[in-house]
């Protein structure tokens, strides 16, 4: 009854992949999320000091992608966005690409909220003390707002590590196709999704285990933040 459990049993196609389709998984949220991270921040920046244009390029491309479904813009950025420059791209690009994006636009949207809820005389206190815009941003500013950011960029990062499993449309080689392509080869579909949904649970435990860790040092560095 519980030969499915063991490595030669019944589930061994999955257990034989499963290693992989994780780090794929793992690797393609971790880049998408970290430039997902970068380009929030510029959004923010753009947002608060650039001109009215600026702000509102901005604001349409965060509607538009909060608005539409993920899927839809994989399917963009997998077929539209190569045809359209004349350029091949693989799957796990095209993927990292689309999650990257929206992972920009939901980003920016928690930054601000949590730069919303910094003092603003803060920033006063500092320019009246001569320091720069530039120092301002990052010594006052950027510190607080990443800190208080901490727990919803988190429970962006478990959305997108969860969303990830989208990418098994484009034949990425992800946990979810290792899962539906040892469905197949098995016919145990019960038993290797709720293995699936295991390491799936695993993975983002971790996640939310750093999470605390990274809030906590911040804590420790910055003693004012509350």
């Amino acid at each position: 009854m519980i030969d499915w459990l063991t490595v030669h049993g019944a589930l061994h196609p999955f257990y034989d992949g499963v290693l992989q389709g994780a780090g794929v998984t793992l690797y393609v949220t971790v880049i998408a999320f970290g430039i997902g991270l970068v380009l929030a921040l510029a959004l923010l920046v753009l947002r608060a000091v650039a001109g009215t244009p600026a702000r509102w390029l901005v604001a349409i491309y965060v509607s538009a992608i909060r608005g539409t479904p993920l899927l839809i813009q994989l399917l963009i950025a997998y077929y539209v966005i190569p045809s359209l420059l004349d350029v091949t791209i693989s799957p796990t690009t095209a993927g990292i690409l689309a999650l990257s994006l929206n992972t920009a636009a939901y980003g920016s949207e928690i930054m601000r909220a949590a730069l919303s809820t910094i003092p603003p005389g803060q920033a006063g206190a500092a320019k009246a003390l001569g320091m720069r815009p530039w120092h301002v941003w990052m010594q006052i500013l950027l510190p607080q707002m990443l800190h208080r950011s901490i727990p919803p960029l988190t429970n962006e990062f478990t959305v997108l590590l969860k969303a990830s499993s989208l990418l098994s449309i484009i034949a990425v080689n992800d946990l979810a196709t290792v899962a539906r392509n040892a469905t197949l080869q098995s016919d145990l579909p019960l038993q290797v999704f709720a293995a699936t949904a295991a390491v799936y649970f695993a993975m983002l435990l971790c996640a939310s285990s750093l999470s605390r860790g990274i809030e906590r040092r911040f804590a420790r560095m910055l003693p004012y933040v509350h």
